[in-house]
């Protein structure tokens, strides 16, 4: 018999946000493009692996804090899709912030990627669809795992 540990090694999940350290106004809006509106139902996912030097003594809040001044500039993605009288969503740009996702895993990097099954990267991404409710949907999840 298979133990729940073995089954689904990440544990200790907590969700959080991030918003940019600067207003970016309240009638900042961004216009979707066609491209933007044909990729609707279409979700990226990436997993990066990182050995200890690339993070040696990183920690969640560091990364945090780094992401709190880079969203500053970059604020679009902190937005919530809104729509037009016609219809047409647009991004709000509203400053709610990206959506952080930690957990914990019990494995270590070495023992993870010695795994043959490759359903367990599903583990490392979010699975969340944006909706139903649009307008507190984050744009953007980022799923943060410590090994």
């Amino acid at each position: 018999m298979v133990s729940l540990k073995e089954q689904n090694p990440i544990y200790d999940i907590k969700i959080s946000s991030v918003v940019p350290g600067i207003i970016s106004g309240n009638n900042a809006f961004q216009e979707l493009t066609p491209m933007d509106l044909s990729m609707k139902l279409h979700y990226l996912r990436f997993v990066y692996y990182f050995t200890a030097p690339a993070f040696d003594g990183m920690t969640t809040r560091n990364i945090k804090e780094t992401m709190f001044i880079w969203l500053s500039y970059a604020y679009i993605p902190c937005g919530r899709f809104r729509r037009t009288n016609s219809g047409r969503p647009f991004i709000k740009c509203n400053d709610s912030g990206l959506r952080i996702i930690e957990a914990r895993c019990h494995l270590n990097l070495d023992e993870w990627l010695k795994s043959k099954d490759d359903s367990r990267d599903r583990l490392l991404v979010p699975n969340n669809v944006i909706g139903p409710d649009l307008e507190f949907s984050p744009l953007v999840m980022i799923q943060l795992k410590i090994l």
